[in-house]
């Protein structure tokens, strides 16, 4: 009877839904989001790069599509590795361009997609 009673278990616990992946293809979140050409972005992600010099710098995302900005943060960095943390709740969820600017010259660009 043991023997039944355990081989009924195993068969209600073995018999479990089995997970299917994901066929589409996910874009990488890249942490150093300069270094690729595109990088999916979570809400409250932190973002690094480089820079150069200490003048003031600007952080704009720019939607491609309406020709407009969609958000600008202006910063004194320092030189070498920076940080960002971005908030995409009030994002438009679609790929956006990110770029980093001077007052002079863009410096660095790339895509990004809200999820």
């Amino acid at each position: 009877m043991k023997k039944y009673l355990i081989l009924i278990l195993l068969l209600l616990f073995s018999c479990q839904k089995d997970l299917l992946d994901d066929l589409e293809p996910t874009l990488p979140r890249e942490d150093m989001i300069f270094k690729v050409e595109e990088s999916s972005v979570v809400d409250g992600q932190t973002i690094f790069f480089n820079i150069d010099s200490e003048v003031k710098h600007t952080l704009i995302i720019f939607d491609t599509e309406r020709k407009s900005v969609v958000a600008k943060q202006s910063f004194r960095p320092t030189i070498g590795l920076n940080d960002f943390q971005i908030f995409t709740k009030s994002l438009p969820k679609k790929k956006l361009q990110l770029t980093l600017e001077t007052s002079t010259e863009v410096l660095k660009s790339t895509y990004i997609v809200i999820d």
